[in-house]
């Protein structure tokens, strides 16, 4: 078999092909203009199996080792940039107003747990920065309650980084001195690692947003974070995957999703929350 030389062009037939299987098993869809992202990436992981063609690549996707290297495909294909406060506005309103009133939410039921998904996480800065907010709320709103966050992806790679919890300056940097004193130890000229307690809070698991029967294995949430990733989805999926969240919500409970990202067109039972610079979404 002759290895398929380095940066040779996908077809339309074979990018048709590899696109609809990807779309089937995440939810993420390529159009035309994506063609050649697609081929770059592919093209990496054709070359480390010593393949000889992209149709020979989907097979090896469909065949019975399929399932070790649609792992490697979702690190490939996944875009992971992120840092911790991304999104101040959004971060500032769930510190600010969502958090107090889930709090009130969840006591009202008389539970003592607050349990937040952070869906799509990539590698950790986002459930992080919630763990350090209901930290820092622990002697004051958060007395008696107990913060659990889950934190899910889809990718094995991110998620490893996550569970490590080392990060450069760089991933800091909208954070305070104090911040980062208060939540990190110092481990190298750039290199911060998460406090224990702040680890003990979030709990990582991979799992795909197309796994609809997925979500009840995952509970109930006082509030769910999952920005920048409906615009990798068309809109029968982003149907789909808004009424996931819908039914993994408390009542009243809140979501939250990218401020460039809209859930107006296809709402399935929320209202829209305007905030200083920043809006949300409340189950109805």
């Amino acid at each position: 078999m002759t290895a398929l030389p380095a940066n040779t062009q996908m077809s339309l037939q074979d990018f048709l092909a590899v696109r609809d299987f990807i779309y089937g098993r995440t939810g993420i869809f390529f159009n035309e203009s994506k063609q050649y992202f697609l081929e770059n990436r592919l093209n990496r992981r054709i070359q480390d199996l010593n393949l000889s063609s992209y149709r020979e690549y989907l097979a090896h996707l469909q065949g019975l080792g399929g399932k070790d290297e649609l792992t490697q495909l979702f690190n490939e294909i996944t875009t992971n940039e992120t840092s911790f406060w991304r999104n101040p506005p959004q971060i500032e309103a769930f510190q600010k107003n969502i958090l107090h009133e889930a709090v009130a939410l969840a006591k009202a039921r008389g539970s003592s747990r607050l349990r937040i998904w952070s869906a799509a996480c990539s590698s950790g800065e986002e459930p992080y920065t919630l763990a350090m907010i209901c930290a820092e709320a622990r002697d004051g709103l958060m007395r008696g309650m107990q913060a659990e966050i889950v934190a899910t992806d889809i990718s094995e790679r991110v998620l490893a980084l996550a569970r490590e919890g080392v990060y450069g300056s760089y991933t800091l940097r909208n954070l305070t001195p104090a911040q980062v004193k208060g939540h990190f130890i110092q481990q190298g000229p750039d290199a911060f690692k998460v406090r224990p307690e702040l680890q003990q809070m979030v709990s990582f698991r991979n799992f795909n947003l197309v796994d609809y029967p997925g979500y009840r294995m995952l509970g109930s949430f006082d509030v769910i974070f999952c920005r920048n990733v409906l615009i990798y989805f068309d809109e029968a999926v982003k149907i789909k995957v808004i009424k996931g969240f819908h039914e993994s919500l408390q009542p009243k409970a809140f979501l939250l999703v990218g401020h460039s990202e809209s859930i107006h067109s296809f709402n399935v039972g929320f209202e829209l929350l305007h905030f200083s610079k920043a809006m949300g979404y409340r189950k109805r």
